[in-house]
């Protein structure tokens, strides 16, 4: 079957009945979606909100936070959702002020914002007189979505997504995906607000799927929800991935596709992923901005420890010292949103390196050159038996943060000091944890910031800013 274009609307209209999120006790149909959707996009415009303006939301992932996604691109607004816990000290308000926040929608009373803050109820109250949804003489450009960074080496930093030229249409329903109007639900077992979380719950529900979102986080419930809801298809941060591979916990019900990425998967995880779940895993990777690269298991099976080939349109080149190297040799990885435009290049901070038949194997974190061979050894930690994930910091005396399997029983530190012997480094300290105890942001990466940095003291609460209220 070819790809067609499809929307919540749609679905709404073809079956008002069909459920549309599911989350703990909540849940709203298609068609109650989409009508809070309106209402949403209707209380913006009535609250004088310029077309394109930022909304930001602390909501939490479910059915008010999916209609005020969809009112935002339906109705020509950018959605800038903001983690709860970076209200609790400057950050949120840093953030909103970057992207210029024209409100901030909460159920809370954040104090110290930039601007003003509405509860959804009120929200969707103001537009309950405005008129209806965008008119099809002059409806507005779609809207877009914004996000913050993940924050591994210090404060995240906001990222705003281009906009759309047309009006939104809905998405391109693939059957690859695993969503469709004829397909069973997604499960968003990372219920966070990063595009690689978000973004495969929020096509899938735009795609005519339900989505399922999984806040209390456990192998056994994932598989419990695939379960009962039949799931299609899931999303799963590596760290979750090797908690369900360690658990050994698989669904009865087979997903169609089970999507990861976010951060490094060692082969080894990957490889008891695929004997547990069988050949549905499709991993991508990305920055904040754009999904960059996929790849589907068989591929994977063909190119081991690969995040794929660029996706239509996008251009990778591995750069050292500014200059492109060849197949196989490590480098910054830099990409060109649009392959045809020369001038915008992006570069994601990390390292690696593309074969002769154009797969990209991602090996760390590099934010500037001379932490290459912290990358390196990144890497040849991570391909060690019983290695679930590393982090080495880089300084006078390197420090290498280890997570270990479960039933390890050889020492790992030996390995890797012979590792660091074999890159041409000097000999680290070697700190082992249990795996998935070393502090992780909300989408599954190792904060490093964290792990250099001493505990921190409470922060004093903010100052109200001036200018600045509630609105209702």
């Amino acid at each position: 079957m070819r790809p067609y274009l499809w929307s919540p609307w749609e679905t709404a209209a073809a079956d008002p009945g069909r459920i549309a999120v599911i989350a703990d006790e909540e849940s709203v149909t298609f068609g109650e979606l989409v009508a809070q959707a309106d209402a949403f996009g209707r209380g913006l415009r009535a609250l004088g909100l310029a077309d394109g303006a930022v909304v930001a939301t602390d909501v939490p992932t479910g059915p008010t936070f999916f209609a005020l996604a969809l009112a935002a691109l339906r109705h020509g607004y950018g959605l800038f959702p903001v983690h709860p816990r970076l209200f609790d000290s400057a950050v949120a308000a840093g953030l909103l002020s970057a992207l210029a926040a024209a409100v901030h929608v909460s159920d809370r009373a954040p104090a110290g914002l930039p601007c003003p803050v509405v509860r959804p109820d009120r929200l969707a109250h103001a537009g309950a007189g405005a008129p209806g949804a965008p008119g099809a003489s002059t409806p507005p450009r779609a809207g877009y979505l914004a996000f913050t960074t993940s924050g591994t080496t210090g404060d995240p930093q906001a990222v705003a997504r281009a906009r759309p030229p047309r009006s939104y249409k809905g998405v391109a329903v693939d059957p690859r995906s695993g969503a469709g109007p004829d397909r069973g639900a997604h499960l968003m077992a990372n219920p966070t607000y990063h595009l690689g979380t978000l973004g495969p719950a929020l096509y899938a529900l735009q795609a005519g799927s339900a989505v399922v979102v999984q806040r209390d986080w456990s192998p056994e419930r994932f598989a419990e929800l695939v379960d009962r809801h039949r799931a299609d298809s899931a999303f799963l941060s590596p760290d979750r991935l090797l908690e369900v591979v360690q658990a050994g916990i698989a669904p009865r019900h087979r997903p169609a596709v089970v999507f990861h990425g976010g951060d490094a998967c060692p082969p080894m995880v990957k490889r008891e992923a695929i004997e547990l779940l069988g050949p549905v895993l499709h991993e991508y990777y990305g920055t904040s901005q754009s999904v960059i690269t996929e790849i589907t298991t068989e591929e994977w099976l063909r190119h081991p420890g690969s995040v794929g080939r660029p996706l239509p349109g996008i251009r990778v080149e591995i750069l050292r010292d500014g200059r492109p190297v060849a197949a196989g040799e490590l480098g910054e990885i830099t990409v060109r949103l649009r392959a045809a435009d020369e001038g915008a290049v992006v570069p994601t901070g990390d390292v690696g390196f593309l074969d002769p038949e154009g797969y990209l194997s991602v090996i760390g974190r590099a934010e500037r050159p001379e932490l290459l061979d912290r990358a390196r050894l990144e890497h040849e930690i991570r391909l060690l038996p019983g290695v679930s994930d590393a982090a080495v910091l880089a300084g006078p005396e390197s420090v290498c943060f280890v997570e270990t399997r479960r039933g390890l029983e050889a020492d790992p530190a030996p390995a890797v000091r012979a590792a660091a012997a074999r890159l041409g480094l000097g000999v680290p300290a070697v700190l082992c944890h249990p795996a998935g105890t070393l502090p992780r942001t909300p989408s599954g990466k190792i904060r490093r910031a964290a792990l250099a940095a001493p505990a921190p003291a409470p922060a004093p609460a903010p100052a109200a800013a001036a200018g600045a209220g509630d609105i209702g």
